[in-house]
């Protein structure tokens, strides 16, 4: 009996021997039941998929998730078959599920500019409420985190450009805002006050005793030194006395739009500089050819005069 426990138990060393020197134990990787591959640690495998995946910090990343968790069993293998970690490393990698961050900087509700991070986004914000500070502008401009899982859905631009996005959309809605509150526009330049308040005297078109030709301007007669405003943005090109016109001032507009102001008694703005509409410009005079003080103002479209009471002193 002894002898029979003995030789059963060294059947089994023996077997056991065999095994040892033939297999190996690991652990097999499955997802779905599909063998990905073969381990030999669970732990330091687990540990790795959260140093290569999970904790991935790449630009824009907020998280990554395994689209399946393994399955882990052991198992006995032949010792001449390999491990492959590395390999079921990147089959996890191909299928995990990523998602990215960005930050939206937004004008009344509506996505303007994507920026990679919360400073970014900040500057931006902070850019321009400072220089519309002010303004009487009633924008919300604020700041919205955003996901997403295709980053190609997002392209993000750097503070300057995102900048210069939002600074031109608000000039957009300025113009809208300018647009409405003009008297007239011409050639998309707003005519937004008058020059002066007065008589008109004589109309464009009219002929006289004390003109060579035509009159082409409009005269409105009013106390000497009276401000004469400028009556749209612009930038002043010159001003010189000028024959007839006696003292001028002339502003260009753009879009080949200018406007002149003749016979002033006082000049106060100089050739260069930029106006804005309703800036003081000169006072009424009556230099050059006048008979009494008033504003002759001309209004010219691509050096064309036309008829200012087509948009101004319509009454």
């Amino acid at each position: 009996m002894f002898r029979t426990l003995i030789i059963m138990l060294l059947g089994l060393i023996l077997t056991i021997a065999m095994l040892v020197i033939k297999y190996k134990p690991v652990y097999v990787v499955k997802v779905n039941d599909e063998i990905l591959g073969y381990i030999e640690n669970e732990e330091s495998f687990k540990n790795k998929i959260n140093e290569k995946i999970i904790n991935n910090n790449g630009e824009n990343i907020d998280s990554v998730s395994l689209y399946k968790e393994p399955q882990y069993e052991l198992e006995l293998i032949k010792r001449n078959k390999e491990t492959n970690e590395s390999e079921i490393i990147a089959k996890l990698e191909e299928t995990a599920i990523t998602t990215y961050k960005f930050y939206a900087v937004t004008l009344d509700g509506k996505t303007q500019e994507y920026v990679d991070t919360l400073e970014e986004a900040k500057k931006v914000v902070k850019k321009i409420d400072s220089e519309y500070k002010g303004n009487d502008l009633d924008l919300d401009i604020s700041i919205d985190e955003k996901y997403t899982q295709n980053a190609e859905d997002v392209k993000t631009d750097n503070v300057e450009v995102a900048e210069t996005s939002l600074e031109d959309e608000i000039k957009k809605i300025l113009e809208k805002q300018e647009a409405k509150k003009a008297l007239a526009t011409i050639n998309g330049i707003n005519l937004s006050v008058l020059p002066v308040s007065g008589t008109i005297t004589s109309r464009f078109g009219e002929s006289s005793s004390i003109r060579s030709s035509t009159h082409t301007g409009l005269d409105i007669a009013c106390k000497t030194g009276t401000d004469i405003k400028v009556i749209a943005d612009g930038k002043v090109v010159f001003t010189e006395y000028n024959g007839s016109y006696g003292n001028l001032i002339k502003v260009d507009h753009g879009n080949g739009v200018q406007t002149w102001y003749a016979h002033c008694n006082k000049i106060y703005s100089n050739v260069g500089d930029t106006v804005k509409s309703g800036d003081i410009i000169g006072a009424v005079g009556s230099t050059g050819n006048s008979t009494g003080p008033h504003l002759h103002l001309e209004i010219r479209i691509n050096s064309v005069a036309i008829n200012p009471q087509k948009y101004l002193y319509k009454k």
